[in-house]
């Protein structure tokens, strides 16, 4: 092979790197390796017994051929991974070397998928796995070219150890863009808003929930450069309050703190629910910073109990009719009169609406609903 500068090859890294930090990158990395050993064909590939280890990013993928890798070819692929197993990661392998030159180009791999791509000699190298299944570099010469020599054979040697880390790298981060994907779509469906604070208030994490809370310009919360700001003064201090409190309890699950609170809009109306509690730290993330979680409702004009209790605690119509009376000052006797039924039927109601309400008594429940807080489930 024609002598290669440092240059270039330091380049090739560059994109490798690039290409373990993002997926949509992979397949620039693979045509760098091409270029770099001057190949047709060149291609990292995931292998193993079970179609969910199977992965490619190569050069000018042919998207038919792929659909037939992972098809009717998938069983001869299968085979083929089982014999590459017993390769020791690192080790340089030509594929003549591996299959037998007569069996490899008798085989219908070769012949209806590695002949169309006009790759005729491989070099290779096996470089992470994970129990059967395991990652693979590999580099294809034409019908044309020469085969590959001691020379390429040393430098694919040489970058093992960065074409292990890359495909380290982009395993780890697949995972991680999966579960955080997953995490933030069933967050998205959630009825409320779910914000992240850290400790100078500054939002790090927002679903779609808080984001159309936050962009009502009528609303009782705002964002200024990056924090958040409550609307009315008198709340500002308290909604810090609330995240200071949550921040204490992380760190002391007994102290007690205020947890949750109402916000009111421009006009002074009771529009938001506000809930705030530690928020588990991310394995990157200084156990000592801290960040808070809060929960954000929309609550409807409060001197409508009733369309409140249904709301905040999910009661049933009847349930916010009870809760409601109670809470305006009539007793349990009174509450079952004006709805037109038996003591025994309004016991089973209230009975329903403390658990919901994560109360005990009639005047916890009052004194809740009067000021419409959002509960916390006891540690």
């Amino acid at each position: 092979m024609p002598r290669l500068d440092v240059d270039t090859v330091m380049s090739t890294i560059d994109r490798l790197l690039v290409g373990a930090m993002d997926e949509g990158q992979m397949q620039a990395a693979a045509e760098a390796m091409r270029q770099l050993f001057n190949g047709s064909k060149a291609c990292f590939a995931g292998i193993g017994p079970h179609p969910d280890d199977w992965a490619s990013y190569a050069t000018d993928p042919d998207e038919a051929l792929q659909e037939r890798c992972t098809g009717e070819l998938a069983p001869d692929f299968i085979e083929m991974g089982g014999t590459l197993r017993d390769i020791p990661y690192g080790a340089i392998y030509r594929d003549h070397e591996v299959f037998g030159a007569e069996a490899l180009r008798n085989s219908r791999v070769w012949q209806e998928w590695m002949r169309p791509q006009d790759m005729f000699g491989g070099l290779a190298c096996r470089l992470a796995g994970n129990g059967q299944a395991f990652w693979l570099f590999d580099v294809q010469r034409g019908r044309h070219q020469e085969g590959f020599d001691a020379e390429d054979a040393a430098l694919l040697e040489k970058l093992y150890p960065v074409l292990r880390r890359v495909v380290e790298l982009r395993r780890h981060i697949g995972r991680v863009t999966i579960q955080r994907d997953e995490a933030r779509g069933a967050l998205d469906r959630i009825a409320i808003g779910l914000a992240i604070l850290d400790q100078d208030m500054r939002i790090t994490y927002a679903n779609e929930g808080a984001d159309e809370i936050l962009a009502d310009p009528d609303g009782a919360l705002r964002l200024r450069q990056g924090r958040l700001f409550a609307r009315q003064p008198a709340d500002q201090r308290q909604l810090r309050q609330l995240v200071e409190g949550a921040l204490r309890s992380a760190l002391d699950p007994l102290a007690h703190h205020q947890a949750s609170m109402i916000l009111h809009g421009e006009d002074g109306s009771h529009s938001l629910s506000a809930c705030a509690m530690p928020a588990p730290p991310s394995p990157a993330q200084d156990q000592a910073a801290g960040q808070v979680l809060i929960a954000l409702r929309r609550l409807e004009t409060a001197t409508n109990l009733v369309a409140c209790a249904r709301q905040l605690f999910d009661l049933t119509d009847t349930e916010a009719k009870f809760a409601s009376a109670l809470a305006s000052g009539s007793s349990l006797t009174e509450a079952a009169e004006a709805q037109g039924v038996r003591i025994s039927t309004a016991r089973t109601h209230l009975a329903r609406i403390f658990q919901k309400t994560n109360t005990r008594q009639q005047s916890q429940l009052v004194s809740l609903l009067r000021s419409a807080e959002l509960p916390l489930r006891p540690r």
